[in-house]
C-alpha cells in the first residue's frame, strides 16, 4: 500500500468513525455489543424419511425391476458391492434405467452414489451422472447434480423433489449432456418426506427472538402435529415450557391440538425480567411420555432503549427499521467494478437515486473487501440509500469465494465471522444477501451462517431469495427476511403469477416475517420483452397487495437494464419509467407500514379482484388491488362506511364518484393493478 492510499483509508475510517458516533446519537450504529440476539437454536428439518421405496434399489436380483437400454447398462460386481454400470457411447442418446416403482403425489428425497470415469466432449458444455425424478405428465423434474470425471464414489442428493397433485413419478438413473466414459451407480434411494410429528414455529417476536419492552410481551407459537404411526390426535398434546439462563423452567403451556392438528399457543412473558430464555415444545403422548421435541428457541427480553444503538431491526409488524424511522423497501440490484474511492460510484448513484430507493444489493462487490464496501456505502449516504452485502459465495466450495480468503487459508465460518465484525460499524449496511435461488441442500450451512452473522453483526438483517415453492418453508428461520423471484415475462406463466408466489411465501413464513418480492426489470429472453411501464406497476402492486414489505427490482446492472447501454436513450426511457413506479409506491410509504384493517363489507369479484384493506387511524382508508384473471373485470367494491371522494392514486391520479355513499365501480384490465385512496 502506497503512503498515499494509506493516507486515503485512514481518512475514509475516522470519516466512518464520525458517522457512525453521529448514527448512534439519531439512529444507531449498529455497532452494539449489548445486543444479544436469539432466535432458532439448531437447524430444524421439519420432516423426517421414510423407508426406500424402490424396488431392488440393490440390485441383489439383478436388473429386475429396472427398465433400460441392454446396450448401456449392466451390472458391475456381485451382492452388496453390486453397481449399476453405465457405458458410453450407446445405441441410445439419452440413456436412462428407470426403477418400477411409481410415485405417488408427495414430496420426497432422492440420492445417490456415483463413480464416473468420463469426461465431457463438447468444450464448454456441461453434463454428468445423475438420478432424477420425473412428474408426469406436467414433465416437470427433481435431480441431483451432475458428476463427471470423479475417480471414487461420490454421494449426491436432491430434498423436497416433488410430484404434484394428479401426476406420478419415476425415478431414473442417468447421464445428461454429451458425456463419454464409463459411470456407475449405488446406493439409489427413493424416500417419502414424512412431516416431523412435531413442528414449532416461533410466530412472534420475529426478529432473531427480540421481544422489545415497547412490544407485546406474549410469544406466540405456530404448532402443527402429525400422529406417529399407532397414535390419534385425541392421544396427544403439546407441552411448551419456557426456561431460564439456568434451566429452571418457568412458564407452561399445555395444548391439545384439534382434530386438523394445527393451532397457535400463547404464552405470557410479560412479569419475566429482561434476559436471555429458552422456549422448547414437546410431542406428549399417554401417560404423559415426551415422544418427541423439535429444535428450540431462544428468546430475549430487551430494553427498547437498544433500538437507539441498533442500525437496523424489525418490529412485530415485519417493518424493517433503518436509519432510524421505518421503511417500506424499495430495492435494486446493481454490479459495478469496485473501488476505495467513494467518487467512483458517485455518477451512478446519482442516476439510481432518481428513483426513490433505499436499499441495494451489488454483488459484483462479494469479493470479502470491507474497504471496498465502505466506499461504496460512504458513496451511498447522500442518497439516501442503505446495503445489503453479498456473501451467498463465502463458502470454499464455491468458484466465486473470495480470492484474498483462499490466499489466507481462511474457511467460511473465519471469514464470514471476520467480515460480518468488520461491517458490524458500518450504520449503511444493515445486513447480508445470503443466498440467491439456492437449492434446499445448502439451507444447513445458511442457517450456520446466519448464526455466525448474528454473532458478529447483531443490529442487521439477513436476505434470501428463492424459487422453488415447495421449499420455501424450510427457509423461514435461516434467514431474517425471505424474497422470491417469479419472472414471468417470456416464460409461460401468467403475470398473476407474481402475487401467487408472493402470497406461497408469506403462507410459508406464517405472515411473520418479512417478504420482499423481487420484480422483473429485464429481458429474460428472445421471446420475452422489457417490461413496460404499466407490467412494472402492475407486478410491484400486486406483491403489495399479497403482503410484500418490500419489493426489489432486479437489475439495473448487468443482464438487466445495462443490456440498453447500446441505446442510450431507450435505456434512460426505461429507468424513468420505473422511477415514475417507484415514486407512486414511495408517496404512500406511510400506508404501506401501516398494519391491513378491513374496511369492505363486500367486493363482487371476490378471488379474481384480489384485495389489501388499509383503514387509518387518521381516517383515510385505501384499497390496494390487482385483477388476477387474463380477462378485463369490472368490480363493485362496498364499504363499511359512507366515502365523499375516491382517488386513483400510485400514478393512475383519476377520481372516482360513489355510485352510492358506500359503494363504488372501477374496471380492471388483465392483471391490472389499482390503488384507491378513500376519504
Amino acid at each position: 500500500m502506497t503512503a498515499l492510499q494509506s493516507l486515503r483509508l485512514r481518512c475514509r475510517v475516522i470519516a466512518i468513525a464520525a458517522v457512525c458516533i453521529l448514527s448512534l446519537a439519531t439512529a444507531g450504529t449498529g455497532h452494539c455489543d449489548s445486543v444479544v440476539t436469539g432466535g432458532l437454536d439448531a437447524v430444524e428439518p421439519g420432516y423426517m424419511l421414510g423407508p426406500n421405496l424402490l424396488v431392488n434399489a440393490d440390485f441383489s436380483s439383478g436388473l429386475k425391476d429396472w427398465t433400460f437400454d441392454p446396450s448401456c447398462f449392466s451390472i458391475d460386481g456381485t451382492g452388496t458391492s453390486a453397481s449399476l454400470r453405465l457405458q458410453e457411447p450407446c445405441a441410445q442418446q439419452s440413456p436412462f434405467a428407470e426403477n418400477a416403482f411409481k410415485c405417488p403425489p408427495g414430496l420426497y428425497t432422492i440420492s445417490v452414489e456415483v463413480k464416473t470415469q468420463s469426461n465431457i466432449t463438447v468444450q464448454k458444455k456441461l453434463g454428468g451422472a445423475r438420478v432424477r425424478l420425473l412428474d408426469a405428465p406436467s414433465n416437470k423434474w427433481a435431480m441431483t447434480q451432475a458428476e463427471v470425471g470423479t475417480t471414487d464414489w461420490t454421494p449426491t442428493a436432491k430434498a423436497h423433489a416433488a410430484v404434484a397433485d394428479g401426476s406420478v413419478g419415476s425415478f431414473r438413473a442417468e447421464t445428461v449432456g454429451p458425456v463419454a466414459g464409463t459411470s456407475w451407480f449405488r446406493k439409489l434411494f427413493l424416500g417419502r418426506e414424512v412431516p416431523a410429528p412435531l413442528q414449532v414455529f416461533l410466530l412472534y417476536p420475529n426478529y432473531r427472538g427480540m421481544m422489545f419492552s415497547d412490544q407485546s410481551y406474549l410469544a406466540q407459537v405456530s404448532i402443527e402435529v402429525n400422529p406417529p404411526a399407532g397414535m390419534t390426535m385425541l392421544q396427544l398434546h403439546v407441552a411448551l415450557e419456557v426456561s431460564d439462563s439456568a434451566g429452571k423452567v418457568i412458564l407452561t403451556n399445555r395444548v391439545a391440538p384439534p382434530a386438523n392438528g394445527s393451532a397457535i399457543a400463547t404464552l405470557d412473558m410479560h412479569d419475566l425480567p429482561l434476559g436471555r430464555y429458552r422456549l422448547q415444545g414437546y410431542l406428549v403422548g399417554p401417560g404423559d411420555k415426551r415422544i418427541f421435541a423439535p429444535s428450540s428457541y431462544t428468546i430475549v427480553k430487551v430494553s427498547s432503549a437498544e433500538q437507539t444503538s441498533m442500525k437496523t431491526w424489525i418490529d412485530s409488524d415485519n417493518v424493517i427499521h433503518m436509519g432510524g424511522r421505518p421503511r417500506f423497501v424499495i430495492g435494486l440490484y446493481d454490479t459495478t467494478g469496485a473501488s476505495l474511492k467513494p467518487e467512483y460510484y458517485t455518477a451512478r448513484l446519482h442516476d439510481i437515486a432518481k428513483a426513490p430507493i433505499n436499499l441495494m444489493i451489488n454483488y459484483f462487490l462479494a469479493t470479502g473487501d470491507t474497504d471496498v464496501v465502505d466506499a461504496y456505502t460512504e458513496a451511498m449516504a447522500p442518497f439516501g440509500i442503505f446495503y445489503l452485502d453479498t456473501v451467498s459465495a463465502f463458502f470454499p466450495e464455491i468458484r466465486a469465494f473470495p480470492r484474498s480468503a483462499r490466499a489466507q487459508h481462511l474457511d467460511a465460518d473465519e471469514l464470514i465471522s471476520r467480515h460480518a465484525k468488520a461491517l458490524a460499524s458500518n450504520s449503511r449496511v444493515v445486513g447480508y444477501y445470503t443466498c440467491d435461488e439456492c437449492a434446499s441442500e445448502v439451507q444447513p450451512r445458511t442457517f450456520h451462517q446466519y448464526a455466525l452473522i448474528k454473532q458478529n453483526d447483531p443490529a442487521s438483517v439477513t436476505y434470501a431469495v428463492e424459487n422453488y415453492p415447495n421449499e420455501f418453508q424450510f427457509w423461514r428461520d435461516t434467514v431474517d427476511v425471505l424474497g422470491v423471484d417469479p419472472y414471468v415475462l417470456g416464460t409461460r406463466q401468467q403475470e398473476s403469477y407474481v402475487g401467487d408466489m408472493t402470497r406461497s411465501v408469506v403462507a410459508a413464513v406464517h405472515n411473520a416475517r418479512p417478504v420482499w418480492t423481487v420484480i422483473q426489470f429485464f429481458w429474460l429472453s428472445p421471446l420475452s420483452h422489457f417490461p413496460t411501464e404499466q407490467e412494472l406497476h402492475d407486478m410491484s402492486w400486486m406483491a403489495i397487495t399479497e403482503g410484500a414489505r418490500g419489493v426489489f427490482y432486479w437489475s439495473y446492472g448487468l443482464r438487466g437494464l445495462d443490456w440498453g447501454k447500446r441505446d442510450p436513450v431507450l435505456r434512460q426511457q426505461r429507468y424513468d419509467e420505473l422511477v415514475n413506479v417507484t415514486k407512486g409506491i414511495s408517496a404512500l410509504e406511510p400506508m404501506l407500514i401501516a398494519p391491513d384493517s378491513p374496511m369492505l363489507s363486500a367486493n363482487s369479484a371476490t378471488g379474481t379482484i384480489i384485495t389489501k384493506e388499509k383503514d387509518l387511524k387518521d381516517g383515510s382508508r385505501y384499497l390496494i388491488s390487482y385483477n388476477h384473471s387474463g380477462s378485463s373485470v369490472t368490480v363493485t367494491f362496498t364499504l363499511r362506511r359512507p366515502a365523499r371522494t375516491i382517488s386513483v392514486v400510485a400514478g393512475e391520479n383519476r377520481s372516482i364518484s360513489p355510485d352510492q355513499s358506500t359503494s363504488f365501480k372501477d374496471t380492471y384490465a388483465p392483471f391490472q393493478a389499482h390503488v384507491y385512496k378513500i376519504d
